[in-house]
Order: C-alpha cells, then sequence, then structure tokens
C-alpha cells in the first residue's frame, strides 16, 4: 500500500465531497467536543437538532457548566446515553476550575476529563488543534480493516489500540482532516452491508475490493442476543389529576424520571406499602411499551390505577412536559394523550 498516495486520494475526495455539517463550520474546540460527544452511538441525522439547539442556548464552557442537570438531561431527551451528558457537564466543570474555562490543548489534559476516551481524544485534539492522534470509531475501524484486510476481531480493545497505533503511523500532517476523511468514507461509502466500492477515492488501495471479499470485513464477534425483561408500570392518578413520578437514582437512567415500574410478581400490596400510598381502584391495562438498550430491552406493561392521596411526588401535565424522561416514558405518558 502506498500510503503517501492513499493519503493524497483520501483528503482529495474528502475536501470536495464532504458534507456539510454544523460543526464543520467551527474550530471551537468546546462545540467540536460537544459534537463528538452528541455523535457517539447516534446518527448525524438525529444529532444535528440538538446541536444546533446545544451551540444556542449554552454557546460557551460557562453556559453549559452553570447549568443544573435535570435542565441538561431534559434538553438531551431523546438522545439517550444520558451518561454522556452528566459526563460532558462534569467534565465542562473541570475545565471553568482548572483551565479558566478554556479547553485544554494538550492532548495528557484533555484526557484527563471525565468521559474523554481515546475516540473522543483523537477526535477533539486532532480537528481542534491538528494533534496526529487517530480517532478510531466503528466507521474508521471498517473501512482499515477492509483496505488491510484485516482479520482481528474489531469488538476487542487489543485489537482497537492496534488498528489506532498503525494509522498513526500513516497519518498525514492534516490531522484532523485525515480522521474526517476516513469517519466520512466509513459513514457514506464504506458503508457495512452496501459499500459504494465503485465511488469509493481508495479503491486502488483496498486488497479486499482487490479480492472482492469486502462483506467478510471487518471481523466481529456476534453479539449475545439482547436480555428482555419484563416490568409492570404503572400511571397513577390522583383526584387533581397529577401524575405519581419517581426520580431514577440507578446509572442507566439516574436524574431522569418515570412512572412507578415494578417486577411482574410484585403485588398490589407491595406497591402500596412501598409508595405509602392506598388505590381506589383496581388496575385499567392500556398497553405495551419496548425500550431497547444497547444491550438489553425492557417489555413495559402499562397500567392505569387512581388514588385520593397527594404528595410531592405527584406532578401535574405541564409539569412532567418539562421534567426529562427517558424514550420509554415518553411512550408511555403519550398513551395519556395530555
Amino acid at each position: 500500500m502506498n500510503k503517501v498516495q492513499l493519503n493524497k486520494d483520501l483528503l482529495s475526495w474528502f475536501r470536495s465531497s464532504k458534507r456539510q455539517l454544523p460543526w464543520r463550520e467551527t474550530r471551537d474546540p468546546y462545540k467540536i467536543w460537544m459534537s463528538e460527544v452528541m455523535l457517539q452511538q447516534t446518527q448525524v441525522k438525529t444529532v444535528i437538532p440538538y446541536y444546533n439547539h446545544f451551540v444556542q442556548k449554552y454557546p460557551t464552557i460557562d453556559a453549559l457548566a452553570n447549568t443544573e442537570e435535570v435542565n441538561l438531561l431534559k434538553d438531551w431527551e431523546g438522545l439517550g446515553y444520558y451518561n454522556r451528558i452528566r459526563n460532558f457537564h462534569f467534565a465542562t466543570k473541570e475545565v471553568q476550575a482548572k483551565y479558566n474555562s478554556i479547553v485544554p490543548e494538550e492532548p495528557h489534559e484533555f484526557q484527563s476529563l471525565r468521559g474523554v476516551g481515546p475516540y473522543i481524544e483523537g477526535a477533539v485534539m486532532s480537528i481542534a488543534f491538528n494533534h496526529k492522534i487517530a480517532a478510531v470509531d466503528g466507521n474508521v475501524m471498517r473501512v482499515y480493516s477492509r483496505l488491510n484486510r484485516y482479520g482481528e476481531d474489531i469488538s476487542k480493545q487489543k485489537t482497537v489500540k492496534s488498528i489506532k497505533r498503525d494509522i498513526e503511523t500513516w497519518m498525514s500532517d492534516d490531522a484532523g482532516d485525515f480522521n474526517e476523511a476516513m469517519m466520512e468514507l466509513g459513514a457514506t461509502i464504506c458503508t457495512p452491508r452496501s459499500p459504494k466500492c465503485i465511488l469509493c477515492p481508495l479503491k486502488a488501495h483496498c486488497e479486499s475490493f482487490e479480492h472482492n471479499d469486502v462483506l467478510n470485513y471487518p471481523v466481529k464477534a456476534k453479539q449475545k442476543p439482547k436480555k428482555e425483561t419484563v416490568y409492570n408500570v404503572f400511571i397513577i392518578q390522583n383526584q387533581d389529576e397529577d401524575f405519581y413520578l419517581v426520580e431514577q437514582s440507578e446509572d442507566l437512567l439516574k436524574g431522569m424520571y418515570e412512572f412507578p415500574k415494578y417486577d411482574v410478581d410484585t403485588s398490589m400490596e407491595n406497591i402500596e406499602d412501598g409508595l405509602n400510598i392506598e388505590f381506589t381502584s383496581q388496575p385499567t391495562y392500556l398497553s405495551q411499551v419496548k425500550h431497547v438498550f444497547t444491550h438489553k430491552t425492557w417489555i413495559l406493561e402499562v397500567y392505569m390505577i387512581h388514588t385520593n392521596h397527594t404528595n410531592e411526588h405527584f406532578k401535574s401535565a405541564d409539569k412532567i412536559q418539562k421534567l426529562p424522561m427517558s424514550k420509554g416514558m415518553q411512550k408511555v405518558m403519550a398513551l395519556l394523550e395530555v
């Protein structure tokens, strides 16, 4: 492989064909960082409106760092993977305290911030500051594996590290453009199931194209089937037409609000005791809702039930609209048509 020519072909294609994306209109490391946090495990078309909203509402490190987490979770609602915004929020506070609200230019300082792993480090440090650090995501690993007919399992961290080290030996001096070009190629041309090889600027360099076995790469161990768990969810309404909500404390959805959720074998008596309320009706079945996570699925069996009690957990429909809820609980809320 002629790596010098490969770089020229890749960058020439990228500069003439790249998509016009809002985060490509800036070299502000904070905004680049924000975009990369949002883009992790999320499609570009989904991210664009969220990015535009966040940039407008939180244009600086200080603006985001000084915001209450509950407000950020609400603005993030629908993007999923809520630890991303929690970690980003914490990291902006670190930048505010340690670096006078300026994103550090030194890679070791930037990588020390919460939520900054090898990919985020490579993307932000190369695009904002042109450090020669590879940003290796799924798109890049697919391009690399096909170019080299690379047969190692990309789901293993040692494989990711090996690919990163090798790419850094042949990155161009335009490190930011190189990383973006590799990601762009994987996202638009060298796609998982229907690669557009005839349009690829690197087909002359691609070993799997030459051997006509592109779809054999990358190699990745089969994922275990997602675990499904069934819960009963209770929409509890009182005489004021307010609804009982619980603030989540688990790591996955910490800080989000939800209707009470129980294992299917939990008795109504135990639910009443746990919530310290009494029900005045039998539960009425409404519908089933699915909430799909990366490695598991919740099946939510939704019931409506009434009570005469009231306390701080009961919220009006208008108040609920302002609280952060997971996609699954938003679907539950939609059953009320309020």
